[in-house]
């Protein structure tokens, strides 16, 4: 949650006060975008957490629902197996199975800024809060000096992801208390559903692998982001791409499970499509606007003829 006081503070540098929409044209479709006020991210997220609820059971995501579901099942059996053969990959290859960040700037002894020292962590990095800060905070940047409220838009939707997806994953954490693999008692970690919470926090790895934030809050930012930004196709096999590293490296340095990840991504993804639908107003579809149509349909009377009318829309 540190990370989010601190985009709060960088967050102060936004006008609180609305200019006029922009209209953006994505992937075809064209939307309105107003400039967000200081802390809509903050503001907004109860509405959010109301409408995650209620799709998380809509019949639209019903197969999703299922996926999720028997996949974790699945991935549950062989997590064990996985977990082994990937911390041996990454011996063979010699990637680091440990957090190697480093701290590169503090400030009165408190680490302020921390990033990667190896190949292990720069890929765990990926999942870290600084990451999603530092992108939020260039969109930010850009929307500033270029006037552009959809890059405001998109900052301000991560800072909401992050805050929703953070809460979201932290509470199911909690209440389902499952080990991580640097800890792990048994084959595929033991389950202590509704742990004690001062237990908890004296010992967190010990509870909390389940499901994954640092994969959730990745899963979000890259949907937030290609959702603004339809016409540029290659931000999502990037940032899928980016997302496997991150995953084999979770595995590899201890900390989840592969059965950690399907339930983590549908929350990610469910919070980022909730965050831009509500960040922007669709204002029309260039799908069929202004096309000519011809159609002709068969005419009956009372006096037993027949003809056709034709229809012509513009």
């Amino acid at each position: 949650m540190k990370y989010l006081l601190y985009y709060c503070f960088f967050f102060l540098c936004c006008l609180t006060i609305n200019s006029q929409t922009q209209i953006f044209e994505v992937d075809g479709e064209k939307y309105s975008y107003s400039k967000p006020n200081t802390f809509d991210f903050i503001l907004k997220a109860p509405n959010t957490f109301v409408e995650f609820g209620s799709n998380m059971f809509n019949s639209e995501y019903t197969l999703a629902n299922v996926a999720i579901g028997t996949s974790t099942a699945l991935m549950i059996i062989y997590d064990q197996p996985i977990y082994d053969k990937t911390a041996e990959l990454g011996r063979k290859w010699g990637i680091g199975n440990g957090d190697e960040t480093t701290t590169y700037l503090s400030v009165a002894g408190y680490p302020l800024f921390r990033g990667p020292s190896d190949w292990g962590s720069a890929m765990y990095f990926i999942g870290d809060g600084w990451t999603h800060i530092g992108l939020g905070l260039s969109f930010l940047t850009a929307g500033l000096i270029n006037s552009d409220n959809r890059a405001l838009q998109t900052a301000s939707q991560i800072a909401q992801g992050m805050l929703t997806v953070g809460i979201t994953t932290q509470f199911l954490k909690h209440i389902t208390g499952r080990e991580t693999p640097s800890r792990a008692t048994q084959d595929a970690g033991i389950w202590r559903f509704f742990p004690d919470q001062i237990d908890y926090h004296k010992e967190v790895p010990k509870y909390d692998a389940y499901p994954s934030g640092h994969l959730a809050t990745a899963m979000m930012t890259l949907t937030v982001i290609a959702s603004n930004y339809e016409e540029y196709k290659w931000i999502r096999p990037v940032g899928y791409g980016l997302m496997t590293l991150l995953s084999f490296q979770m595995i590899n340095n201890g900390v989840h499970w592969i059965s950690d990840y399907p339930l983590a991504l549908g929350i990610g993804y469910l919070f980022g499509k909730i965050i831009v639908e509500n960040g922007r107003k669709k204002i029309t579809t260039n799908k069929s606007e202004n096309k000519f149509k011809v159609s002709f349909y068969p005419k009956f009377d009372f006096y037993n003829s027949i003809g056709l009318s034709v229809k012509l829309d513009f």
